[in-house]
């Protein structure tokens, strides 16, 4: 990956802000806050470098992002040969960094590390390819499971309407 890949940890920002127009990647896991600046720009992946519960965990940011120094950060080096969501995608089903984790007061994975996994890189018109039946996958599932509830509830309103109207016998 290291030969792919710039693969690099941010810093801590100077203020942190509930609202800011740029998140705050420090775990990696989820953002830390907001910025009102970025030091990355938009499609990175990060991951985090160390701490509790976050090993291996790989997220795909697909806006501009200030990232922490808790957190690696991953780009593509050349575009035309690999996209950066496939690499995404694979690393997802991958188990490949959460076996590069060291133990110990605080679980890490090193940077020489990570940047030893190995890609399998296909033609970048197959990978694109790729990357889009699976973004229409992920795509799917997320409408599933925010749209699944949401209709639950309103069915579940018409049907009690429904209920009230047939089962109101009063002579209004």
């Amino acid at each position: 990956m290291g030969k792919i890949c710039i693969i690099n940890t941010g810093s801590k920002p100077n203020n942190i802000f509930i609202n800011g127009k740029y998140k705050y990647i420090n775990g990696g896991t989820r953002e830390s806050g907001y910025l009102d600046e970025f030091n990355n720009d938009a499609n990175a992946i990060t991951t985090p470098s160390r701490g509790q519960g976050g090993i291996g965990f790989v997220g795909y940011q697909s806006e501009k992002f200030w990232l922490g120094a808790l957190c690696y950060g991953i780009r593509a080096k050349n575009h035309k040969e690999l996209s950066i969501k496939y690499l995404y995608f694979y690393l997802l089903t991958s188990n490949q960094i959460i076996l590069l984790k060291q133990e110990g007061g605080t679980p890490a994975v090193n940077l020489t590390d990570l940047e030893k996994i190995l890609i399998p890189i296909p033609p970048i018109d197959v990978q694109e390819k790729i990357v889009k039946i699976l973004d229409k996958f992920d795509t799917l599932v997320n409408d599933i499971s925010e749209g699944l509830p949401k209709e639950i509830s309103l069915r579940t309103k018409q049907y009690e309407y429904y209920r009230d109207k047939l089962l109101n016998f009063s002579k209004t």
